[in-house]
C-alpha cells in the first residue's frame, strides 16, 4: 500500500495542470480547424484537420491516421506558427513524458538507430481562423 501511495503521489507531481488553448483571448479547445502541418524531421507538409485540447493538438490526416502533439505554448499569438512536439505513435502524458509504441525498421539492424534532432517537432498553420 505504501508503494501505491508513493506512485500515486509521483504521478500527481509529474502531471501539469490542464489549461485551455487560447487565441485572441478565446478558448479554441474542442474545435476542429483546417490547417497545414509541417513535420520538421522530413520536411513534409500535410493538409490536415486539427483539434485542440488542453495544450495538446490532435492532427488528423486525410488517410485516417492521426497523431497528438504537446504544444509549446498555451496562448497562440500567431495562427500560422503553432509549434509542438509529438512522435507518431506516441501520446503525450505531460510536458516531459509520452507513452505509446514507435515502430522503427532500423531497430532490426545492427547497432542503434540514428537520431534526428528534429524528429517529433511539428508546426501547424491554421487556414481559417
Amino acid at each position: 500500500m505504501k508503494v501505491f501511495g508513493s506512485a500515486l503521489a509521483a504521478l500527481f507531481l509529474l502531471t501539469t495542470p490542464a489549461v485551455a488553448v487560447e487565441y485572441q483571448g478565446q478558448s479554441i479547445d474542442g474545435r476542429k480547424f483546417s490547417a497545414k502541418a509541417y513535420y520538421y524531421a522530413t520536411g513534409g507538409v500535410y493538409n490536415v484537420q486539427v483539434r485542440f485540447d488542453k495544450r495538446r493538438a490532435t492532427i488528423y490526416f486525410s488517410d485516417g491516421n492521426q497523431t497528438t502533439i504537446q504544444l509549446n505554448q498555451k496562448i497562440i499569438t500567431d495562427s500560422k506558427v503553432i509549434e509542438g512536439f509529438g512522435k507518431l505513435g506516441q501520446y503525450p502524458v505531460n510536458q516531459t513524458f509520452s507513452v505509446g509504441l514507435v515502430y522503427d525498421s532500423q531497430w532490426g539492424g545492427s547497432g542503434l538507430p540514428q537520431s534526428n534532432p528534429l524528429e517529433g517537432l511539428w508546426r501547424i498553420s491554421l487556414e481559417n481562423l
